[in-house]
């Protein structure tokens, strides 16, 4: 099949997608380049966001009358319409992949990636050896194919997905943008300790919905006047009012399926809550049935 407009040399492997579709986001070219010392390139009038991770080397960045030195594990972009120069360095000249990408939600998928108005370059807070195996699959499937385009947009949202995290990272708290409000948090939150409660920890749904522990205990106040973890108690206690009911099962089992590997745990936060014991509560409840 023919060839998505494929380009290598001993120093650069570049894909260009020439049928551009206006989407909300679609890639234009991704590469990766080996930089001979001080090669420069001109991005002046350039369309299209260009995202640059580097992962050896060095270069410089050449922005208006500014000039910023990077090196591994720094990622740059370049804007549309934005005069720009970057070169490499003439000892230890970079080596980097590159995604470019345009479409409806580009200048929001960028700035979520913490790229926003005067921001071209940062530090990247995951692996850059992630990025350059992204465009590396990329690459090793250069064919024009249905298969291939889907594969070559799924790799291009991973790739912005990565600066995405790596711009969480960096401010080393909870997401500041307002993707989600948060009553969706604190419901996706509830949802895995529903369905989980037997075994989930709060971290782990803390870390599943991408918040630290402090920030998600703050929701759940605002939203229940609740910690998460007296939510996940409570609905431990739910469910063992239940198995009391309906389950012969003596107690040392029903506080293992609602969680605790020990009876007494579960019998001291039973009557702490309902103000007698599991077995009193059983007895209670088949007297009055």
């Amino acid at each position: 099949m023919e060839s998505a407009n494929y380009y290598s040399t001993k120093y650069c492997r570049c894909l260009h997608f020439p049928q551009r579709q206006m989407d909300e986001i679609y890639l234009c070219y991704c590469g990766i380049e080996e930089c001979r010392p001080g090669q420069f390139f001109d991005a002046a009038g350039r369309d299209a966001w260009h995202l640059h991770v580097i992962v050896s080397g060095k270069g410089s960045l050449l922005l208006e009358d500014e000039e910023i030195q990077l090196h591994f594990g720094q990622m740059f972009i370049t804007k549309p319409g934005e005069r720009c120069l970057y070169y490499a360095d003439a000892e230890d000249p970079w080596v980097y992949c590159w995604m470019t990408f345009d479409g409806d939600k580009a200048a929001s998928y960028v700035a979520s990636a913490g790229f926003g108005a005067g921001v071209n370059h940062q530090d990247c807070y995951v692996d850059a050896n992630n990025f350059y195996r992204l465009v590396s699959r990329i690459l090793e499937e250069p064919e024009m194919s249905l298969a291939n385009d889907l594969m070559s947009q799924g790799l291009l949202m991973e790739y912005l997905a990565l600066s995405i995290r790596s711009n969480y990272r960096s401010q080393n708290v909870a997401r500041h943008t307002n993707e989600y409000t948060a009553e969706d948090y604190v419901t996706r939150a509830m949802s895995m300790i529903d369905g989980n409660f037997a075994t989930i920890k709060i971290a782990d749904v803390a870390r599943n919905i991408g918040l630290n522990r402090s920030y998600l205990t703050t929701l759940f106040k605002q939203r229940l006047g609740i910690s998460p973890q007296e939510y996940l108690v409570q609905c431990r206690m739910k469910w063992g009012c239940y198995y009391l009911e309906h389950m012969d099962n003596r107690i040392q089992e029903i506080a293992q399926y609602v969680g605790y590997g020990d009876s007494m745990t579960f019998s001291k936060l039973f009557k702490k809550i309902y103000n007698m014991t599991p077995t009193e509560y059983r007895s209670k409840k088949r007297a009055n049935s």
